[in-house]
Formats: C-alpha cells, structure tokens, sequence
C-alpha cells in the first residue's frame, strides 16, 4: 500500500480521462473503513484509510506517472509551451542551468539538446531512452555509451540544408570573381582590377558527401548552370547529380572538379581523410570548400597546397581545432577564405528544429509511424 506525500503549494487542474474515487467514510463505523482508488491508465494504487487524498495528490500522482522531457539548451519558450500543450501526457523541464540540468536527470526519459551531451550527462540519467539532438553531426557525444544502453538517438538532418546551400552557393560566386582579392584591396586602398572574373556556368562542381545538403546543393548549382558529380557511401543516382562515385572513387571527383565541396562527417574513417594526396589530384585553377568537419581534413596539407598553388583558393567554415588557433598558418594566405563557423546558422534555425522534435514526440507518445533521423550504430551518422 502506497502512500503519496500531500503537497499542499501544487494546484492544477485534472485533465480528461483522470478517475478518483471513494467509499465510505472514516467518521461512520457502520460503513467499510475509508478506501481511495485512483485508476490512471498505468495501475490500481490504493491508500489507507490515514491518507488524506485532495487534488493535489492527484496531480502529484499523475506527474510521476509521466515520462520527463529534459530540454537543456535555449529553445525558444513559445515552442516549449506549444509541446505542453499538445503532449500533456509527457512532463517539460526546460532549463540553461547546467547544474539545474543535471539535477533532473535521474528522471529524464527525454533528452533534447544542442551541443550539451556529455557522458557525464548520459552515466547521470540511468532512465534514459531517447536523445533527439537538433545538430546534423552528433560526434560530440558519448556514442559508445550511449549505443552500448540501448539508447535511440536522432538528429538535427535536413535543419540545415536550405541555408547551408545558400552559403555554399555565395562562396562559389565569390570564388569565380575573385571577390576575396578585391575585398583585400580595398582595405589597403588599392584600385586593382587584375583579378580574374570567372563564372560557374559551366563549372564542374564535385560534392563529397551527398546527404541533404549536398542533395540541396546540387540543386542549386544546377540552376547556375553547373555540372555535378560527387562521393556517396552508397553510389546510388542523386538528382541534378551527373555522377555519382563510391568512396573508392574519390580521387576522380578531386581531379574532374573545378570546385570541390567537402560535406564529410567526423567519424573514425574520415579523420585527417583529405590529404594532400587529394590536393595533388587537382586542377591547379580549382577551389576547395570545406563545410562539412574540420577533422576530416589535413589542414598542413591544406596550407601546404596554397601556399605553393597547388590549387587557386579554399574557403573552410570547419577547422580540427575551434576557434582556429592563431599560429594556424592558414590566416595569413590571401588565398585562404575563413569563416568562423557560421554556415549553419539560420534565423530559421529552431523552426526546422521543432518541426522534427514535434514529429518524433508523435511517434513515441503514440506508436504510430516512423522517427526521422535515426542515427544507425553502424554508421554513427
């Protein structure tokens, strides 16, 4: 028999499809001693005839019996109430607080985070069934630990494929007109119309990594008139895609590519991956774009590369380290465009993100359809 602290600064209101019950009475002897039964859809509890049962014990029932969603990074509060709101059956925690955070984690069941996902947090929630992070890369996290309990993990894909084509796009256009030579002669007053006005019309553009964004991309770049050819781990036809090479292949897309899009995840294979045997295999008029992990490059190679023009330019957003350290040799080529990791920010950011988060909360509350974004062990992306 169980009995349930009163908690008398707790008031809410009982939804729908709650039952409490009671009969007879302590104060009659001629009536069965006082019994209170509260039927929650979970179990039968019952208490003794000492406890005093009100609403606010009913709340408190009802709150334990629900699964806790733990969203420790800053979502907007409007979203936050709109998930209350259309998934009462499941209790929000929403803080920035990381010790407040962590204080809830022995009860979360639900963790929906932005970069905040440690194997601190995941040894200190022991009832932890699913992770839904809002970031495409989820290399930051504990996988072993979390793949070793079983945990489902799913991910922010497709949040940053329209903005992240954009840039992609900007940077291509920019390159062609050798706009980073004429911005760099502009800071020292220098009139200099020498550099070379190219197009990408026509342009060969190799994507390694032909996910969403890539996909998003290759769209994009085929309005403008470019070929497209690109790495895939399963080769199979992409639209707007000419050719599409398995990663054995790769070599190919770096030698037939006036540009060159590196999209690769930070996984175990693809650490210090594009190297300069890769640099050796291009155009010495090509580019190379960096927008995917910074550890997925050899960034000595990189400068080397440069440095001797070996190819034309790079831009990177991505670096193995971050911010780039200042002995980094890369700040100091003209050649060399860096943007401090800004390729997938989005005012429209959180909106994709809810879209998915409120999507899979469907599918778990209600056992109907399938999650999106599911992270394979295998793959780890």
């Amino acid at each position: 028999m169980r009995k349930l602290p009163r908690r008398p600064a707790l008031r809410r209101t009982l939804k729908p499809g709650f039952f409490a019950g009671g009969i007879g009475s302590k104060n009659n002897s001629s009536q069965p001693k006082w019994v209170v039964a509260v039927v929650t859809g979970i179990e039968k509890i019952s208490f003794d005839p000492d406890f005093n049962f009100d609403l606010d014990n009913e709340a408190v029932l009802r709150e334990e019996k629900m699964k806790q969603v733990l969203i420790n990074f800053d979502f907007p509060e409007e979203y936050v109430a709109q998930l209350r709101e259309k998934y009462p059956e499941l209790k929000f925690v929403h803080t920035t607080d990381k010790d407040v955070a962590f204080s809830y984690l022995a009860d979360t069941h639900i963790l929906i985070t932005f970069f905040q996902c440690s194997r601190q947090i995941v040894d200190a929630a022991p009832n932890l069934e699913w992770i839904q992070a809002i970031t495409a890369g989820v290399d930051y996290m504990p996988l072993d630990a979390i793949f070793e309990r079983n945990i489902r993990l799913t991910n922010g894909r497709g949040i940053h494929r329209i903005h992240m084509a954009e840039y992609a796009i900007s940077v291509l256009v920019m390159l062609a007109r050798n706009l980073h030579l004429i911005f760099r002669s502009q800071f020292r007053r220098t009139w200099d119309p020498s550099p070379h006005q190219g197009e990408i019309y026509g342009a060969t553009l190799g994507i390694v990594g032909l996910g969403e964004i890539g996909e998003e991309i290759a769209k994009k770049a085929a309005v403008f008139g470019m070929r497209i050819i690109g790495v895939r781990r399963t080769p199979e036809p992409v639209e707007h895609v000419e050719t599409v090479y398995g990663p054995q292949d790769m070599e190919t897309v770096f030698s037939q590519s006036d540009y060159v899009i590196n999209l690769l995840p930070a996984t175990a294979e693809t650490e210090n991956l594009i190297d300069r045997r890769f640099f050796a295999q291009m155009k010495p008029d090509a580019c190379f774009i960096n927008m995917g992990r910074g550890r997925s490059v050899n960034e000595d190679d990189l400068a080397e590369a440069l440095q001797t023009e070996k190819i034309r330019a790079a831009v990177s957003d991505v670096f193995y380290t971050e911010p780039l350290p200042e002995t980094s040799p890369l700040w100091d080529l003209e050649n060399m465009i860096i943007t401090p990791h800004v390729c997938g920010r989005s005012p429209n950011y959180m909106n994709r993100a809810m879209e998915i988060i409120d999507h899979n909360l469907g599918v778990y509350t209600t056992g109907r359809g399938e999650m999106i974004n599911v992270v394979p062990p295998d793959t780890r992306y």
